[in-house]
């Protein structure tokens, strides 16, 4: 059963966004925008893997983008589609490869709606909406693998609170469970957020599960759209041109999932 702090709260009456994908009837990732172009997954892929040289170690989406640009301005859409073969080349080293159809994906699940930018949910969204669904109080251990029962609470919670609330709660999670070694003290969180979210044993127990939720598969998508709002997308299908570590290391026991 919720808890009663959240069930209490009013649910606000929030319009919800109309959100429009980019995807064409028969495909299975959208096209990403390149200034009046629109470029396919392979494309993107292909484009990204002749700048590969340009990009710094962990590049960002803006890097990407414009490298992007710049791989188009250079070949064109013909000079692209012809070199799309180079990906599959014998002398294209597997990391070279898998990074450039890694960040493909990327930008695909980056651009999947119109008017709007799109990333997985984050950890500390995912336990907000948890903590507020009718996730029973077991051990993460009981729920491991099983995604679409945790993204159905998901759903659940964040029906319950809508996403408003679900981003400006997360705020203070992410303080309390940093990804670093700084740790907001209690005294620290806003009131709004204890008073919202007061059972702290909960609050761990949620998290641990979204922690746990992003090693299994693809997360709903969290859409932030151009006029300020937030929406709550669809679930991305996985990357189909996975590169797994064994597979980049050469490994005897790798399990091919490109």
């Amino acid at each position: 059963m919720m808890p009663v702090s959240l069930a209490e709260r009013p649910a606000g009456q929030v319009s919800v966004p109309r959100l429009v994908e980019r995807r064409l009837p028969g495909e299975l990732f959208p096209r990403v925008p390149v200034g009046s172009v629109q470029l396919t997954r392979e494309q993107v892929a292909t484009g990204l893997f002749t700048r590969l040289y340009r990009l710094p170690v962990l590049p960002t989406d803006v890097e990407l983008m414009a490298a992007l640009a710049d791989a188009l301005n250079a070949h064109g859409l013909a000079g692209l589609n012809a070199r799309r073969a180079d990906l599959d080349a014998e002398g294209a080293t597997k990391q070279a490869v898998g990074s450039a159809w890694s960040y493909a994906y990327r930008l695909c699940v980056e651009h999947w709606y119109v008017g709007g930018l799109a990333e997985p949910i984050s950890q500390s969204m995912m336990a907000v909406a948890l903590y507020a669904s009718d996730l029973p109080g077991r051990g993460s251990q009981e729920l491991r693998g099983r995604t679409h029962e945790i993204d159905g609470f998901l759903a659940e919670g964040i029906a319950r609170l809508g996403i408003e609330a679900v981003v400006q709660l997360a705020a203070d999670l992410a303080r309390e469970f940093p990804s670093t070694c700084k740790r907001a003290k209690v005294s620290e969180l806003s009131a709004a957020y204890l008073d919202a979210m007061p059972a702290r044993q909960r609050r761990r127990a949620c998290f641990t599960v979204a922690v746990n939720r992003q090693l299994w598969g693809p997360r709903p998508l969290t859409v932030w759209l151009d006029d300020g709002r937030y929406a709550i997308g669809v679930t991305p299908p996985e990357d189909p041109r996975t590169i797994t570590w064994e597979q980049l290391t050469g490994s005897d026991s790798a399990q091919a999932t490109a």
